[in-house]
């Protein structure tokens, strides 16, 4: 009876990756032929809304969930001041090489680090191909990604 029903699980197990194979393998070919380069910024979330750089240099925690077809490498954030007249940028690695990235990161605010609200200005998404994709300004805007990080700067 035991030697049945191991018999009887091996055989559907069996169809069952054949069925697997046949199906799924050809719609994966076609999807990444079809569908190479693809990326989407999925989320950006701070720990913090604001930080005082009065008294010492101060770094911002803050998440990113973004995807590639080809396998999300890096991803590169830069904040700009109130004024425009400062850029600071930080990259957070994909260290777990999967498709999907939740990645958290960290950037340093300088103590001297203009007062005032700090934005987002664009994310580069690079994949394990050496393909990025920009998200500007203007998309960060009209997809409602436009965090800002108040800095206390009292002189």
């Amino acid at each position: 009876m035991m030697k049945l029903n191991c018999k009887y699980i091996q055989k559907i197990l069996f169809k069952g990756i054949l069925l697997l194979v046949v199906c799924i393998l050809p719609f994966s070919s076609y999807a990444k032929s079809d569908l190479k380069g693809e990326f989407n910024l999925h989320s950006v979330n701070f720990v913090q809304k604001s930080i005082d750089v009065s008294k010492s240099d101060e770094t911002l925690y803050f998440s990113l969930r973004a995807y590639s077809l080809q396998g999300l490498n890096k991803v590169d954030i830069y904040f700009e001041s109130p004024s425009g007249k400062e850029m600071i940028q930080t990259t957070c690695e994909n260290k777990k090489k999967t498709k999907v990235g939740m990645l958290l990161g960290r950037i340093l605010f300088k103590k001297k680090s203009e007062n005032g609200e700090w934005k987002i200005s664009k994310i580069v998404l690079v994949d394990w191909e050496g393909n990025c994709h920009t998200y500007d300004k203007k998309f960060l805007a009209e997809n409602k990604f436009t965090h800002s990080l108040l800095i206390k700067n009292k002189r």
